[in-house]
Order: structure tokens, then C-alpha cells, then sequence
């Protein structure tokens, strides 16, 4: 009876989503959508799904919005979905990771029970903690010394996530590990670094801010220019997929992530040289809040607003 009303839910929320005329589409499983406009593809990305739950997303093409809504009851400890919106395309071109002077990350996002959006910039705090909410909100970058696969999840040898939202303590791959990795400052929010592996053999890079930022416009390049100043990637690795959702772990009730706004600029050019802190004593940097400065002059900007990264 469970799977039976679980469709049924579903049924009646895209009716009533599409009746109101606020989305373009309704996707959910493991199928896509891109609005070619754009250069943009959602994917509800339910990749280790249950018949106990469910994973939808419906998507608005102007101005571009998505709204996540999702249930996984069972298997409290793993991810069953990570929907989101891929900000690159594979025709996009790579930047190694030297290259980056400049990276930009903006979202303004929501979280909440219930299927039905909340206010842009909101967390339900109450409900998730009664519904055993576990979940997080990223953006997430793949890298590989190898330009073709840095362009696609399953393949690119590295990934480099930033944890902006945390509910109900998921646990990065390497939270256990002692000898890695320090922290860096951003636009006044502290981030610590975990390292670990997952089943593929990818190495994980996972930056948690140690709050819930619910809108985030800030250059992420002082965490880029941690990872490979340390030595722990080489600095020629090369940038070929970003991507912003959110990781869905475990809920009793239904849960609503909302995006109304996400975007991406990077710049290239010569890496300028920030203040970095060395790995494993986690000490405060002084590289926060940086913006674009003189040093940004002639370089080649690779990324605009709501759309795909191109190298020009």
C-alpha cells in the first residue's frame, strides 16, 4: 500500500504544479531536462532509490528555478538522490585548477516539509528536526587530469563539493580522518575540509561552512587555491563540470528544496596569490571575502548568469 500511495502523491502533485502554470516540466526518477536556451540540465538524480520513496523536481526555464520534493523513509545513512542543476556542459571546455583567478558561486535557496516551495532564503527548521531530516545543500565540482572526463560525474577522478546547508549531521567521506585537511574563510564564513574516497574511487573534497547559508554570493577561489597549493591535487587538474542541489539522505514526510536563483562566474588568468592555511591545523585565513580587483584586468571571463560555462 505504501508504493501505491506514494504514486498517487506524485500524480496529484505535478497535476496541481502544472495546473498553476508556475513550472515547464515535472521530472522525476532518474530521467533529465534542458532547456537549450540556456545550455542548463536538471535531473532529479534519484541514483540509489528505494520502492519506499520517491524523487521529483519541477523546473521553471524564466528566470531559472527548480524546486526539489522528495521522501526517502529507510537507509538513514546513505544518499538516495541528488537533485540539481547542472551550471556546464561537456562542450564547455576545461580550466586547470591554476588557472582560476576568479570563481563566483550564487544561490539563494529554501528548505522545508511539506510539497509545496517556502519562502526564498527560508529553513523550516522546526519540521526537518521533527521529520529526522538528514540532507545537505551543495554545489559540486568535477576535475580530472584528463579534459574529456572532467566533464562528466561517473568519470572524473576528483570531485570538489561545497556544503552551504547541513540538516540532521550528514557525515563527508574522510569526517573520520585526523590528518586532514584545515579550513579557509570565505565572505566571512569559515569552511573546513574532509577528504575521502567514495565507491568509485573518486576522491572527495567536501567543504562545510560551519552555518546554513541560505544566500551565498561569494569568489570560492581561496578553497580552490587550498586544495592545490597543499599539494593535495595537482594544480594542472582540470575543471569540467559544476553543478548546485542538494543531497537527500533520509526523511519520515516529504521535503521541498527550492533554488529561485543559482549562477556561476569564473575568470582566468594567473592564479593571484592568496593567503592560504596549511592542512591539518585548521587556522583561520585571511583570504575572506574576495572580490574582483585590479589583478582581474584582461582576463577571460568563462561563466555568466544562469548559463553554461564556455571559454571564450
Amino acid at each position: 500500500m505504501r508504493c501505491l500511495s506514494r504514486a498517487i502523491f506524485i500524480a496529484l502533485w505535478v497535476k496541481r504544479t502544472a495546473g498553476e502554470n508556475v513550472y515547464d516540466t515535472t521530472i522525476c526518477g532518474q530521467k533529465s531536462y534542458t532547456d537549450k536556451s540556456r545550455d542548463l540540465v536538471y535531473t532529479p538524480n534519484a541514483w540509489n532509490a528505494d520502492d519506499q520513496g520517491f524523487q521529483c523536481m519541477s523546473v521553471r526555464n524564466s528566470p531559472p528555478a527548480f524546486d526539489a520534493t522528495w521522501e526517502w523513509p529507510t537507509g538513514r545513512d546513505r544518499v538516495h538522490s541528488y537533485p540539481h542543476v547542472k551550471l556546464t556542459t561537456p562542450d564547455a571546455g576545461t580550466v586547470p585548477l591554476s588557472n582560476i583567478s576568479y570563481l563566483r558561486l550564487s544561490t539563494v535557496w529554501s528548505m522545508g516539509t511539506g510539497s509545496s516551495p517556502h519562502p526564498a532564503g527560508t529553513i523550516d527548521e522546526s519540521g526537518m528536526s521533527a521529520q529526522d531530516v538528514i540532507a545537505n545543500v551543495a554545489f559540486d565540482i568535477f576535475a580530472d587530469h584528463d579534459p574529456d572526463n572532467a566533464h562528466y560525474e561517473v568519470k572524473a577522478e576528483t570531485e570538489i563539493m561545497i556544503w552551504l546547508g547541513t540538516f540532521g549531521k550528514p557525515y563527508p567521506l574522510g569526517w573520520d580522518d585526523p590528518s586532514c585537511c584545515g579550513n579557509t574563510t570565505v565572505g566571512g564564513v569559515e569552511f573546513n575540509l574532509y577528504r575521502g574516497k567514495n565507491q568509485r574511487g573518486t576522491m572527495v573534497f567536501t567543504w562545510i561552512a560551519e552555518s546554513n547559508q541560505t544566500s551565498f554570493h561569494e569568489d570560492i577561489s581561496p578553497l580552490i587555491q587550498h586544495i592545490w597549493r597543499n599539494g593535495l591535487l595537482p594544480e594542472d587538474t582540470q575543471v569540467g563540470l559544476i553543478s548546485f542541489g542538494t543531497e537527500a539522505y533520509y526523511s519520515t514526510g516529504t521535503v521541498t528544496f527550492s533554488a529561485p536563483e543559482f549562477d556561476i562566474c569564473l575568470l582566468t588568468g594567473e592564479a593571484p596569490l592568496l593567503p592560504v592555511g596549511p592542512i591539518c591545523s585548521r587556522p583561520k585565513s585571511t583570504a575572506a571575502g574576495i572580490r574582483p580587483s585590479p589583478w582581474l584586468s584582461g582576463l577571460t571571463i568563462i561563466g555568466t548568469v544562469g548559463a553554461a560555462l564556455y571559454i571564450i
